[in-house]
């Protein structure tokens, strides 16, 4: 629960540094437009970049899990169909 409120803290914190940030920014409306449309297409890049970096890095782990159980069943002799028998 703590987690949740850290990265709520920082949401409202940064939304309270972007609107003061605009609010006094000593540029034109336009250019305040631009820079906005700037910063959110590079916002929006690095965002998918690292999306697919996490994805990934999930996939990786999933198949190295797979891996792990594949082989500990394998390692416990003829695999399922043993646990059932000793059931």
């Amino acid at each position: 629960m703590q987690n949740g409120r850290t990265v709520l803290g920082l949401v409202i914190g940064f939304g309270i540094g972007v609107g003061l940030t605009l609010l006094f920014a000593p540029q034109s409306g336009e250019d305040t437009r631009d820079w906005i449309a700037v910063a959110s297409r590079r916002a929006k890049r690095r965002l998918r970049n690292t999306s697919r970096r996490s994805i990934d890095q999930v996939r990786d782990i999933l198949e190295r899990g797979q891996e792990s159980v594949s082989k500990a069943i394998r390692s416990r002799g003829n695999g399922p169909e043993t646990e059932v028998a000793e059931l």
